[in-house]
């Protein structure tokens, strides 16, 4: 099983690279390597199974800014939380 917190912090560290071309996009990323870009979650989610990854082998992120990610979750937490 991976390190899902290492990935994500991998793709922190090269988030600007990673979504240069792919903003809103949907990233499969798996042993710190960018795997493919696919329109929405479902589809990111077959394609991770059509390769054989099992849950908590890969992340899948959306390819946005940090800021954008930033106020997503802080959005989030206020209707949740």
């Amino acid at each position: 099983m991976a390190d899902l917190n290492a990935l994500y912090q991998w793709f922190n560290e090269n988030r600007e690279e990673i979504i240069k071309e792919h903003e809103n996009e949907q990233v499969l990323i798996r042993d710190n390597t960018v795997i493919a870009y696919y329109p929405d979650i479902e589809k990111a989610l077959l394609g991770a199974g059509e390769k054989g990854f099992t849950v908590g082998d890969f992340l899948i992120q959306k390819c946005i800014t940090e800021k954008a990610d930033t106020m997503m979750y802080y959005n989030e937490a206020v209707i949740f939380g």
